[in-house]
């Protein structure tokens, strides 16, 4: 069940404890990107419909003008050829939207982003699974399709708040907490859904954002940990949807 970003942005936007920890996002146009390209030093542009981090692309301020980046491709110009530029690696038949671009946290000197995999085999929702992605060297996206791996979460987020417990947990339960938020958000509005992959973005700060939620997500990151306790949850939990709608 493919539901493009904007209508899932747009509903959890509607959500009064959501609504802060959601980045700004527009649809691209010549304008938008500009007066995003104002307020924030770095912006991403998505495709609507893209899955696995294909097609995202990022554009970060410089001291003379801005660099466009697509996959390892780099290109610096000006204010005036920025949207050119985005224009040149977009597909015509997609639609694209603007999102501030986030100072995600490193671990390792990649920077990571925080799966939560979120099923509903009967009636309630729940947390089958959470890991860390960790973007490749010096990429800008985590998914594994893009060189991105997964890591323990507990170690990751230990890792980035100095062995500080309190932290940690606080972290894990306020994601835990926003993940059953917009779960139960998205599926007022959408009641075929059955699995979430939520991802959110943390500042070295601490500081939580919600990036986006998938209605169709992969789970092969999940593979890639030493302990198998979650991904044989996700496949159970998966068989049992398959079986019982």
């Amino acid at each position: 069940m493919a539901i493009g970003k904007m209508i899932k942005h747009r509903e959890m936007l509607k959500h009064p404890v959501l609504r802060r920890y959601l980045p700004e996002t527009h649809w691209l146009t010549p304008v938008s990107h500009l007066q995003m390209l104002r307020s924030y030093s770095s912006i991403f542009v998505k495709p609507n419909h893209g899955c696995g981090g294909a097609g995202i692309i990022r554009v970060e301020r410089k001291r003379n003008g801005y660099e466009v980046r697509f996959g390892q491709k780099r290109k610096y110009v000006s204010s005036d050829s920025v949207y050119s530029a985005i224009r040149s690696h977009q597909k015509p038949s997609q639609q694209y939207l603007v999102q501030r671009g986030l100072r995600l946290a490193k671990y390792r000197g990649s920077i990571f982003d925080i799966r939560v995999y979120m099923q509903k085999p009967y009636s309630k929702w729940v947390i089958s699974g959470m890991l860390a992605r960790v973007a490749a060297p010096n990429r800008y996206v985590t998914n594994y399709h893009k060189g991105g791996h997964g890591e323990s979460l507990n170690k990751v987020l230990s890792h980035l708040f100095r062995n500080n417990r309190r932290k940690v947990n606080h972290t894990l339960n306020e994601m835990a907490n926003l993940s059953s938020i917009i779960a139960e958000t998205l599926n007022k509005r959408h009641s075929g859904i059955r699995e979430l992959g939520i991802d959110f973005g943390i500042e070295k700060s601490g500081r939580l954002w919600i990036i986006e939620a998938n209605t169709r997500p992969g789970h092969k990151l999940f593979n890639q940990l030493p302990d198998k306790k979650m991904l044989f949850i996700i496949k159970k939990n998966k068989r049992l949807i398959q079986t019982l709608h």
